[in-house]
């Protein structure tokens, strides 16, 4: 069970979530949000407030009479709102969507009535979610999502699959509408997944490339700790030091100088790490952060009640952490496709070409080369940077979109990409060096160790057949932590 305070929210919970857990709110969180909806009420009755006592969008200047529509007006936002087209979004995806909007509204900023938050728990607890399609968002909050989840919530729209939605809520307050979905708590939970999902990956990457390493006699004096001193970065000379401890031990180094696919692991892996860490900063910002518009601050107590219009919906830095981050690996896939390449060379292993079963004309691991260059060709696709898209909507009244959306389902994509690359790798140099007899005992490092009996129990055979079967085993053993 998680506990969600509005606080903190743990992006390995997140996942847990989207997995199935459970979660409830805290009692300071219930608090928290029925001060916020005073402090939202009394505002509204000093002066105007976007989105509860006036249109949204391009109407922001129309003001929301009673006798215009009263409380019919926030259900009518929700329904042209729901709008959304293309292919189903998975389950896990929907459920990290509702939890990290059920730990925004818990921050209080939103003005909503604490009811919804409670339906929105059961929600989530029902394991029945929305159905929630691919395009909806621009990165300037996922209004279309959000509003066909509370029509789920409502009993109007069906959810995903079988089940029976908990239906709670018998309306919905105009004054609860806009909060509700004024969020991009989807894009934020697709770039918290892919962000999990890489973790696991780099690291499980950059302990294949320690095995290519050691396949293929490479020189350690490129990791070494007067290298990892020097460095431009501390993650640069952090991933030096980890890789050096891998291989330490491996033998004595076949070339003074290595290509580079070898020679630059810090600076390929500590990139990556650099930018993936810094994506996980800013999302375990946006898990907690109430980017409502408008933002309910102040208290009833005191009187300090207001609201502040606002932009921070519109997710300019999350695109640009994610480019950052799609960059890194993108550049990185070089190194990737040429170990796999010189694994395949007798020059560097000292074993038949394409580490076939002998010399004969058999393509051996031949194809892996091109699948994993399939592969990387969609990772240098989505590499192109969302950042520089925009757009003009509304009658003009949105001139610009950061189109973050785009950016997190993107990453997911080069995520799944990335396991196949690594995975390839991952084959060949298991092969290597079963066939150059090394065995795990033979090193002091734990961690390589195990990546190393993981790649062992791939199948030996090295005759020519299916290798389908090795890839995949071996996507498997990249997803998960060692």
């Amino acid at each position: 069970m998680i506990v969600i305070d509005g606080l903190t929210l743990d992006l390995a919970d997140v996942a847990a979530v989207a997995d199935g857990e459970d979660v409830t709110l805290a009692p300071e969180a219930m608090v928290r949000m029925d001060e916020s909806r005073k402090s939202a009420e009394a505002t509204a009755l000093q002066r105007p407030v976007y989105g509860r006592s006036t249109g949204v969008g391009a109407n922001r200047a129309v003001s929301l009479m009673e006798a215009d529509g009263g409380d019919t007006h926030g259900l009518k936002l929700l329904r042209s709102h729901a709008v959304d087209a293309g292919k189903p979004l998975a389950r896990r995806t929907v459920r990290a969507m509702l939890v990290v909007r059920l730990s925004q509204l818990a921050a209080g900023g939103s003005g909503i009535n604490p009811v919804i938050a409670e339906a929105l728990v059961e929600l989530i607890n029902s394991d029945v979610v929305p159905e929630i399609r691919e395009f909806g968002g621009i990165g300037t909050a996922d209004l279309q999502a959000l509003a066909g989840t509370a029509l789920t919530m409502l009993g109007e729209r069906p959810p995903l699959g079988r089940g029976e939605v908990p239906v709670r809520l018998k309306g919905w307050a105009t004054a609860d509408a806009l909060p509700f979905i004024s969020s991009s708590a989807l894009t934020i939970a697709q770039g918290v997944l892919a962000q999990q999902k890489l973790s696991t990956l780099l690291d499980n990457a950059a302990s294949v490339a320690a095995l290519s390493f050691i396949a293929m006699s490479g020189n350690s004096e490129a990791l070494s700790p007067a290298v990892a001193a020097a460095a431009d970065t501390s993650a640069v000379a952090d991933a030096a030091h980890t890789l050096h401890s891998m291989v330490q031990g491996s033998g004595q180094p076949a070339r003074i100088q290595d290509p580079y696919c070898l020679r630059t692991l810090p600076q390929v892996f500590g990139s990556q790490t650099e930018e993936l860490n810094a994506l996980g900063a800013l999302l375990s910002r946006l898990v907690t952060a109430g980017h409502e518009n408008p933002l309910v601050h102040g208290s009833p107590s005191d009187g300090s009640n207001d609201v502040a219009h606002h932009g921070l919906f519109q997710m300019t830095n999350l695109a640009r952490r994610v480019d950052a981050l799609q960059l890194a690996i993108g550049a990185a896939c070089a190194t990737h496709l040429r170990r796999i390449d010189l694994l395949c060379d007798p020059k560097y292993t000292g074993l038949h070409p394409f580490l076939a079963e002998d010399g004969s004309g058999q393509s051996g691991l031949m194809m892996l080369e091109y699948v994993a260059a399939a592969a990387v060709g969609r990772i240098r696709a989505n590499a192109q940077p969302v950042s520089l898209q925009t757009v003009v909507l509304s009658l003009g009244a949105e001139e610009d979109a950061s189109f973050a959306s785009v950016a997190t389902a993107r990453l997911e994509s080069t995520a799944d990409a990335l396991a196949t690359v690594a995975a390839s790798e991952l084959v060949c140099a298991s092969r290597a060096l079963r066939l150059q007899g090394r065995r795990p005992e033979e090193f002091a490092s734990g961690r390589l160790r195990a990546m190393m009996r993981a790649g062992f129990t791939l199948p030996s055979e090295v005759e020519d057949r299916d290798l389908r079967g090795d890839l995949e085993q071996a996507i498997e053993i990249m997803r998960a932590s060692h």
